[in-house]
């Protein structure tokens, strides 16, 4: 008992292993085929391989960080959103507009998806005439500001 048959592999992740194809291919593939075209191929296959191991190994930290980013977002606009009030001199149409955006704000809110969210998004600018300036900006510039911060998070395995 506990020999050879009993030790277990150790574990690699999918990036790993991808990164470890990679580099086989960079190191010993590559340098040992003659011909241009394959060479090239081998070669470009360990950058694919590289940066698609790069990504998986990047993922789970990226998903925590969204969604930790939304529940900022989400927060955030939950705060903002008492400003929405429309004041008593203003039309109904007017309130109905403030109201759809708080209520979008309350639906991503409760859910933190991509959809919700491009409910926000549809629902300030279906409002914008009524919204001042600023409130709109303000507004719009929080949810851009974690959109551009996903973007970049989602390109760093590119680097």
């Amino acid at each position: 008992m506990g020999g050879a048959a009993t030790r277990r592999a150790p574990v690699v992740n999918a990036g790993e292993l991808l990164q470890r194809i990679a580099q086989t291919l960079r190191n010993d593939v590559g340098p040992a085929v003659d011909a241009e075209y394959p060479k090239t191929q081998a070669f470009m296959a360990a950058v694919v391989l590289q940066k698609l191991g790069r990504e998986l190994a990047l993922a789970n930290g990226h998903r925590a960080a969204d969604a930790t980013e939304l529940r900022a977002l989400a927060d955030d606009l939950v705060r903002a959103r008492g400003t929405l009030r429309p004041d008593a001199g203003s039309s109904q149409a007017t309130r109905g507009g403030s109201a759809n955006v708080a209520a979008a704000i309350d639906r991503f809110a409760a859910t933190l998806d991509q959809e919700s969210l491009c409910g926000v998004i549809e629902s300030l600018y279906a409002a914008r005439a009524e919204l001042d300036a600023a409130r709109f900006d303000a507004l719009l510039g929080r949810v851009r500001r974690t959109l551009r911060t996903q973007i970049d998070r989602r390109l760093e395995f590119a680097k």
